[in-house]
Order: C-alpha cells, then sequence, then structure tokens
C-alpha cells in the first residue's frame, strides 16, 4: 500500500495558509486576517471532525480525522499547508487525514 501524502506541513511560523484542493485549485490566506477558528471532534470510528477557520475574506471549512494537530499548528502559525487526500480513515490510524475542504468567500451563502 502507498504511504498516503501529508494532509499538512510544518515548519517556522509563516505568514500565508496555503490550501490545496483536490481539483487542483489553491488558496493562500494570510494568517493576519484569521479571526477564529472552531474545532468539533466527533466520537466513534467513522465519525469525522470539522475545522472551521474564519478569515476576514474567506471561511474554510476542513472535515477529516484527528484535526486537533491540525488546530495546533494553525493556532502556532506554523502550519504552512494544508490539503485534501484520498485517503480512507483507516488508512491514517491516529494521524490527521483530511477528506475535504471548501473554501467560500466571507458572507457568500452556501
Amino acid at each position: 500500500m502507498a504511504t498516503p501524502k501529508e494532509c499538512y506541513a510544518t515548519g517556522e511560523p509563516v505568514a500565508f495558509l496555503r490550501i490545496e484542493l483536490k481539483r487542483g485549485e489553491l488558496h493562500l490566506l494570510p494568517y493576519g486576517s484569521l479571526i477564529s477558528a472552531h474545532l468539533a471532534p466527533e466520537s466513534g470510528s467513522d465519525k469525522h471532525d470539522q475545522l472551521e477557520l474564519t478569515f476576514a475574506s474567506h471561511d474554510v471549512t476542513v472535515t477529516g480525522f484527528h484535526l486537533d494537530e491540525i488546530a495546533l499548528a494553525l493556532q502556532k502559525t506554523t502550519c504552512s499547508v494544508i490539503r485534501e487526500t484520498n485517503t480512507a480513515s483507516a488508512d491514517f490510524g491516529d494521524k490527521p487525514g483530511i477528506k475535504s475542504i471548501t473554501v467560500k468567500k466571507a458572507g457568500a451563502k452556501a
């Protein structure tokens, strides 16, 4: 079985968060415009966590597994990239995995 591509990367603090979507779309959002973050973990083996990020210009919803590590890296501004992956939850074990990311302009209707 191939190793899944990491769904996030960390390092030194950065000015922008890079968001990569499966369809090739890319967003760069400045950490300075991050207003809030909310993590709603779900219990159970097949449940998804949801991480909501509110930037001044965009609303980002991240759905996946074990997203608490990503939330901590975002808090420290050391998360340089988040990306969608095609891997099932069982393939990640206890590591974070991102199933989907939705990026919408702030105030846009669903």
